[in-house]
């Protein structure tokens, strides 16, 4: 986390015989060679090199719930609401609101703080490894540091580590050439600065200024930096305390998160491989190359410079390490950049320890081997977007062009807060934003369609429309150093909404899923026009009590018997939803299931079908199940399996006959395959006349379109054969003793006046 000072009174001076490092550290010169043009034309083709990495390398947005809460309290300040969390961060913000007119939004202002900070990083590092090493072999050690996985990944995202990290090293390198005059000074505000950025920082800082104040003489030459320092605390304790509404208000939420953390501390339980102190340079190999080239360097740190030097080395970076392996979560990788940058000094030191050549070649060797594995990542970071975020912003713009309302989960909430703030603060209207039934804080309900952004789409129904996108995961590569969560999510077009009590989806026997319903329990569906078919499969709990259903919207209600098997009720509703329909699940009395599981279950439900006038749908039919949901009753086929790369369907007979319940004029469209080696030649016919064929027809598929005529509306159902020559396998040598036609690979309506609105939306 933070780099060390090189100076003390102990007299060591490093290989630069006897001078300290002034301001021309500070410049264009980073190599020191002889020859000052080449000296400054290197410089400047490291400087290019470093800024292209960070620039061109930005993260395509946010990766994690703490740079969206920063950037979410540059625009609405509140701790209560952890926008950003305690302790405020208020430095980190200031410097935000700095970049926030270059940059456009307030996530990219924060990744330009951080990029600009891992930029200038390059300085302060070569500065302190030039009090043990000669300049190429510092500059080369800074640029290894810079390069590694966990700085270089996370510089160019939204976080305070390194500009607070930087701030220290530029503290740092400011002591190692003395404190005298304004130095002092100097030093104290960029550690005040250093700890406004991320004041969790405060015992390693605090650890650095005292050591630092250790050699300043008079003591007062220090008191205009405490002041000066003081005072900024102060200003900024302040104005988050009045932006917070009060000093009861500001205290409130450090007391509640301080709570939060520690109740946390016992899960900090990772193995040595997770540790973000080794992820983020590259592994455990890498990390023990590091170790013992550090501990090789506070040795030569010791005889060059000092022991005070070598022992302050050890204290900061032991007690900084120590933070993160007791206090904080110990595998989060951005918690740990500042070590591994400041071990960058300590690299310089064994560099300094064999010819100035061989010391740059392995250095940069080194950082050649760390940018090559590292790049991959950054590409992948900047290339592709993190599932939560990308759901949200998805949503967001599904919603606003076809007038949903969003619903949203509380690990998505963060995402979409920030980005409804601003859109907001832009000028553009949001959709409505409603947290999900499933979220801890009381449901408030929703008055028109919705689409649902989750990282947990097992929470919820399938989409009613069909209409569901799912946003991948990250390489296996990239995950140790992402935070291991909402890295996959979805989005749902109109799901049903389980309200109340229930448990996850779970899976039959079949493959179909089903959840579980305890006492009060409702499910919201979206709103729908007069005469929406709605059908419910489902099971009662086995229990004494029955088990009532009440549909809204005149859909009726339904008592069904305690001991009942699997129930399917069809209904239509008969009056128009202005709101969302609400079918509720009544019980005086649950029923857990035993044998462990003391859950109070009521009804166990299987199936949704939401059908409006004029909407059109498909099914495979490739199981008794999925015909149901069909309202198809098919007589001479076989059971469902599976037909590679055509997907699931069904072997019908020579002669199978179909029933299919229909209610509005169209066509009715069925996918046939013939996966035989004689011809099948099928035919398709309603009351023995043909409607189609003789088909040609091999192991591709064809589709055939049958009228549903009005007569069939008023008649409820339509009924045809499909008739093919027979073929027997056994004929052939093999042992199915079937006789077969054709394959039925999936049926689907196509109604005359399709459905206009949120059924029909794509």
């Amino acid at each position: 986390m933070i780099a060390l000072m090189a100076r003390h009174s102990d007299g060591g001076t490093g290989r630069s015989g006897g001078k300290r490092e002034g301001l021309h550290s500070w410049g264009l010169s980073l190599w020191g060679l002889a020859n000052s043009r080449l000296d400054l034309a290197l410089s400047l083709l490291t400087i290019v090199l470093l800024a292209t990495s960070r620039f061109a390398l930005l993260a395509s947005g946010p990766w994690e719930w703490d740079e969206t809460l920063f950037a979410r309290g540059m625009l609405d300040f509140s701790l209560a609401a952890h926008f950003p969390q305690p302790p405020g961060f208020p430095g980190l913000l200031a410097l935000g609101h700095l970049l926030l007119p270059l940059a456009g939004t307030p996530y990219r202002a924060l990744q330009l703080v951080s990029a600009v900070a891992s930029i200038l990083a390059l300085w302060p590092l070569a500065a302190l490894g030039r009090r043990v090493a000669p300049p190429p072999v510092a500059t080369a050690a800074a640029l290894l540091v810079l390069f590694l996985p966990g700085p270089w990944l996370f510089s160019v995202r939204g976080f305070s580590s390194m500009a607070a990290v930087v701030l220290a090293l530029a503290a740092a390198a400011l002591l190692a050439g003395g404190l005298e005059g304004r130095r002092a000074t100097g030093f104290t505000l960029l550690l005040t600065a250093s700890f406004l950025v991320r004041p969790i920082l405060l015992p390693s800082v605090a650890l650095l200024w005292l050591i630092g104040v250790e050699s300043v003489r008079p003591r007062r030459r220090v008191l205009p930096g405490v002041v000066l320092g003081v005072a900024a605390v102060v200003v900024a304790v302040a104005v988050m305390a009045h932006l917070e509404g009060g000093w009861a208000a500001f205290l409130e939420p450090f007391t509640t998160h301080a709570s939060f953390h520690v109740d946390r501390l016992h899960r900090n339980t990772e193995i040595l491989a997770d540790v973000g102190l080794f992820k983020g340079v590259g592994g455990l190999p890498a990390a023990f190359g590091l170790v013992v080239l550090s501990v090789i360097g506070l040795v030569a740190w010791w005889r060059r410079v000092g022991p005070r030097s070598a022992v302050a080395w050890v204290a900061i970076l032991g007690l900084t390490a120590a933070q993160l392996v007791m206090l904080q979560n110990r595998s989060y990788a951005r918690y740990a950049i500042g070590v591994q940058m400041a071990v960058g000094p300590l690299l310089a030191g064994a560099g300094s320890l064999v010819a100035p050549p061989v010391a740059v070649v392995g250095l940069l060797a080194m950082t050649a081997v760390a940018a090559g594995s590292s790049l991959p990542l950054l590409l992948e970071q900047h290339t592709e977007t993190f599932g939560a975020w990308q759901a949200t912003v998805d949503a967001a713009d599904r919603a606003s062009e076809r007038g949903l309302a969003v619903v949203v989960e509380p690990e998505i909430h963060v995402f979409s807060s920030y980005w409804w703030s601003v859109l907001e603060w832009r000028g553009k209207s949001a959709p409505p934003m409603l947290l999900s039934p499933r979220a801890p804080e009381p449901w408030l309900g929703v008055d028109r369609p919705w689409v649902v952004a989750t990282v947990h789409p097992h929470l919820y129904w399938p989409s009613l429309t069909g209409v569901v996108t799912t946003f991948g995961a990250v390489s296996e590569r990239l995950r140790p150093l992402t935070q291991g969560r909402f890295l996959a999510a979805a989005m749902i077009d109109n799901p049903p909404l389980p309200v109340g009590r229930w448990w996850t989806l779970e899976s039959l026997a079949d493959g179909r899923s089903f959840m579980w319903a305890g006492p009060g329990a409702e499910l919201w569906l979206p709103p729908v026009p007069t005469g929406t078919l709605i059908g419910l499969e489902l099971r009662p709990a086995p229990g004494e009590r029955p088990l009532e259903v009440d549909i809204s919207h005149g859909g009726g209600s339904y008592e069904i018997e305690g001991h009942a098997e699997t129930t399917r009720i069809w209904t239509r509703t008969a009056a128009a939803a202005s709101g969302p329909v609400i079918v509720r699940f009544n019980r005086t009395e649950a029923y857990p299931p035993g044998a462990g599981d003391e859950r109070p279950l009521t009804v166990q439900l299987i199936e949704v079908v939401v059908r409006p006038p004029g909407a059109a749908w498909r099914g495979t039919a490739a199981s008794e199940s999925e015909r149901r949901s069909l309202r198809l009753e098919l007589e001479g086929g076989y059971d469902g399996e599976t037909f590679g790369e055509l997907g699931r369907g069904l072997w019908l007979g020579p002669v199978a006959g179909f029933r299919l319940v229909v209610d509005e004029p169209g066509r009715l469209v069925i996918r046939l395959a013939a996966p035989r080696p004689t011809p099948a030649d099928p035919r398709v016919v309603i009351d023995d006349l043909p409607v189609a064929g003789p088909l040609e027809i091999d192991h591709r598929s064809l589709t055939v379109e049958i009228p549903v005529s009005a007569s069939a509306v008023s008649a409820g159902f339509v009924e045809f054969k499909v008739i093919s020559d027979p073929y027997q396998p056994s004929a052939h040598g093999g042992d199915d003793q079937r006789e077969l036609g054709v394959v039925l690979l999936g049926v689907e309506f196509k109604p005359d006046e399709p459905s206009v609105g949120w059924w029909n939306s794509e």
